[in-house]
């Protein structure tokens, strides 16, 4: 039996990595921002998942997640460790993969700004989003691409607070796992 699953509508931002402040991604304590390591992609992989799994803006996309943004997230933490991490103490609550070489019709921001959902609305995600633009700026860029759902918050407000400008809806490819079933 076969999975039916419509496509994930998304919405395309573009960032002049000029522009981004550097003193946007600052954090507050208690919470730490620090590289990922190259050890550590299981860990990258699930607050990922969780985030994209607890989030009502991407309720429905359960195939997109696993047969697109997953695997662009191994993808990229396997070429290089480009994760930046937000501890609490010793718990792991946000990540953010980056690509700077992403592969053709790929973006930059692998998985966007994911954050456990009871640490939501304190900064957070903004911190995180501005502290990965940073990166790929330090990496030489002059801009970066990312993809959110559209009319979500991000699309409304995080992304266009850090300079992102909206770019034209993308329909992405249809999931592998529903096409295969």
């Amino acid at each position: 039996m076969s999975i039916t699953s419509k496509p994930v509508q998304l919405v395309r931002f573009r960032w002049d990595l000029s522009a981004i402040p550097a003193e946007a991604g600052q954090l507050s304590k208690p919470f730490v921002l620090r590289t990922a390591g190259p050890n550590e992609i299981e860990e990258a992989m699930a607050i990922v998942l969780a985030s994209y799994n607890l989030d009502p803006e991407w309720s429905g996309c359960a195939l997109h997640i696993k047969d697109n943004v997953l695997p662009g997230v191994k993808r990229a933490l396997t070429k290089e460790p480009t994760c930046l991490f937000v501890q609490h103490g010793n718990r792991i609550i946000g990540a953010s993969v980056y690509d700077c070489a992403p592969e053709e019709n790929e973006v930059h921001l692998v998985s966007g700004a994911c954050v456990q959902t009871e640490y939501r609305n304190r900064g957070i995600g903004g911190a995180l989003l501005a502290s990965t633009l940073e990166a790929l700026k330090a990496r030489g860029l002059t801009e970066a691409f990312g993809h959110t759902r559209p009319n979500s918050p991000s699309a409304k407000y995080l992304c266009p607070k850090f300079g992102g400008t909206k770019m034209a809806p993308v329909v992405a490819p249809p999931p592998i796992s529903a096409a295969a079933a």
